[in-house]
């Protein structure tokens, strides 16, 4: 991140950042020592050998992409270890910045990856960064690889249903300008460039950083956000609190876990009595939203369901401690 950057105001109104995966997340530029690609000039050609493959009309899945390029750069290589490491490449150890600044990042948007790769490679990439994607586009759904235009038309078009976002409320974060960020810029995306090895050194992208703690800090900066909204309400009696319980986490729970803008949702109950609904935002702009749009109606809801007697309390604070 430049010296001072600070975090644009249209950062604060994304609610999906989506990322390119190989070099970007995982970083098998350091982890090709197995298959004896070592050097930058060997890793270049491989990529090289991969995006020629990928090109080609007919869809062939990436695995086997992988494989006919590595056969084709180390033909001594047994078949056994090169098709081992092509189907494994999704358990590739990640960049170090990864898991920890995806969680902070999802507290505040939603997440997806968008990768030229096989849908099992995506399984195995969730395990890696241990996260659960809220959106994942493969080239083996759209039966394209980026960069070519069918792809990402494709891509933008599933997105778009799915996340059922404007496409200026999407981000999307790639190590490669012109395999992921001008094609995502010429569809009306924001863009971040993350500088890593084997990636693209330049890039016009919206936002230039150096990892993806900086992304998570600036979106935290232009959200004001992750914010915390709880609702407490204290009840003595042993059968009306598990019947309030049981209405919030079988009802009301539910209803608000739809609300844009909301991260999480879950009830807290201490031996005192009191029963906490505990609401995660993305930012302050998702909260007002909120108690402008639903807050009143989900209060109501309540008062009917529970008790016109029962008084809740209700208070607002940051979240701390990701990251």
């Amino acid at each position: 991140m430049a010296d001072g950057q600070r975090a644009p105001e249209w950062l604060a109104d994304i609610g999906l950042v989506t990322f390119g995966c190989f070099g970007t997340l995982i970083d098998w530029r350091n982890h090709m020592a197995p298959v004896e690609i070592e050097t930058d000039s060997d890793f270049d050609r491989f990529v090289a050998a991969c995006r020629e493959r990928e090109a080609q009309e007919r869809h062939q899945p990436w695995a086997a992409v992988v494989k006919q390029a590595l056969a084709e750069l180390r033909p001594d290589l047994r078949p056994a270890v090169i098709g081992l490491f092509a189907d494994d490449l999704g358990r590739v150890p990640a960049f170090r910045d990864a898991p920890g600044a995806l969680g902070a990042i999802q507290s505040m948007a939603r997440i997806g990856v968008l990768a030229n790769s096989d849908a099992n490679h995506q399984l195995d990439v969730m395990s890696t960064l241990r996260i659960a994607w809220d959106l994942v586009i493969t080239s083996a759904e759209t039966r394209a690889y980026k960069p070519s235009p069918r792809a990402w038309d494709a891509i933008v078009r599933m997105a778009v249903a799915r996340a059922a976002l404007p496409r200026d409320a999407w981000l999307h974060v790639s190590a490669f300008d012109g395999v992921d960020l001008e094609p995502a810029r010429a569809r009306g995306l924001r863009t971040v460039h993350v500088r890593r090895p084997g990636g693209d050194s330049r890039s016009h992208a919206d936002l230039t950083i150096d990892s993806l703690d900086e992304l998570a800090t600036l979106l935290a900066e232009a959200k004001a956000g992750p914010v915390v909204l709880e609702s407490e309400v204290g009840i003595a009696e042993d059968e009306r609190r598990a019947e309030v319980r049981r209405w919030l986490a079988a009802h009301h729970l539910p209803t608000v876990r739809t609300v844009p803008g909301v991260r999480g949702a879950r009830l807290l109950e201490y031996d005192d009595g009191r029963l906490v609904e505990q609401l995660v935002f993305g930012g302050a702009r998702e909260v007002e939203a909120y108690e402008e749009g639903f807050a009143a109606e989900h209060r109501a809801a309540f008062r009917e369901a529970c008790g016109r007697d029962l008084e809740r309390v209700t208070r607002r604070s940051m979240l701390r401690g990701r990251g």
